[in-house]
């Protein structure tokens, strides 16, 4: 399921029959082409406008994957680095670092994003950041959990009694010991920013309307439900395999890359 989205994504103007934003008002809420109505080369029907659900479909890959890969590299980066300070310093600056996250995580996450990108305005590249910035709690609590547990470790010691900085230290010794944990949060970290960008553009607060996306498309049909059932159906089908995929893929990197269910 993933690799069929991450097809869509690289493949789109390959993969899509039409151009996701052709209009064509003569054949506007045409059914998919097994129902009576509906015709080749718009197999899964047209919207309100006449574009074709499927190459929207397609397209909007591009910007689900686009933002779920950037919004988990922001998030995650920014965690794992303040969780290693946090858990190696220790002290002033751990309760620091420990006492914003958890500020950050009493707030719903996307309240927090919505209020974010209202005032900052919607766009692709803010949605990216704001789902980067407001995802780096998970990671650095887990880290620094982590991290509190092999500092105290023989070969970190060794490392300090030989003359390591507390850079190579963390960089050569440290961080290798704590990214499996990070691996599978970064798995899950990309399906819970598709599900986020889905919502804000489904808000009209993603990115800029004349960009396909599953969660406006949703916002677009949900008018429509009664009459012209596959304009929010399919995109929402879209988001739960997408979804149901990464999900799928972080359980078996959990499961593969712990130890102890292994055994």
């Amino acid at each position: 399921m993933v690799l069929a989205v991450a097809l869509c994504a690289v493949l789109a103007p390959l993969l899509a029959p039409l151009p996701p934003n052709a209009q064509d008002l003569h054949a506007r809420l045409r059914p998919p082409a097994w129902q009576e109505g509906g015709s080749f080369p718009r197999l899964l029907g047209t919207d309100q406008l006449g574009r074709d659900i499927f190459s929207r479909i397609i397209f909007g890959a591009r910007v689900s994957v686009l933002v779920g890969l950037l919004a988990m590299a922001i998030s995650g980066t920014l965690g794992v680095t303040l969780g290693l300070i946090s858990g190696y310093a220790g002290g002033r600056t751990d309760a620091v670092i420990m006492r914003v996250a958890e500020v950050q995580l009493a707030m719903p996450f996307i309240l927090l994003a919505i209020l974010i990108v209202a005032v900052i305005g919607a766009g692709l590249q803010n949605v990216v950041i704001v789902l980067g910035v407001a995802g780096w709690m998970t990671y650095a609590r887990i880290v620094r959990g982590s991290v509190l547990a092999v500092r105290e470790k023989e070969f970190v010691e060794a490392a300090r009694a030989i003359g390591a900085g507390g850079f190579r230290v963390v960089a050569r010794h440290i961080l290798p010991s704590v990214l499996s944990p990070v691996i599978v949060i970064a798995t899950f970290n990309v399906a819970h920013a598709i599900i986020a960008e889905a919502a804000l553009s489904f808000l009209g607060l993603g990115v800029e309307p004349s960009i396909p996306t599953w969660g406006g498309m949703l916002a677009d049909g949900r008018t429509y439900l009664a009459s012209a059932w596959w304009l929010a159906t399919f995109p929402g089908l879209a988001i739960m395999v997408s979804v149901l995929g990464i999900n799928l893929l972080g359980d078996s990197a959990r499961d593969a890359l712990d130890p102890r269910l292994r055994a």
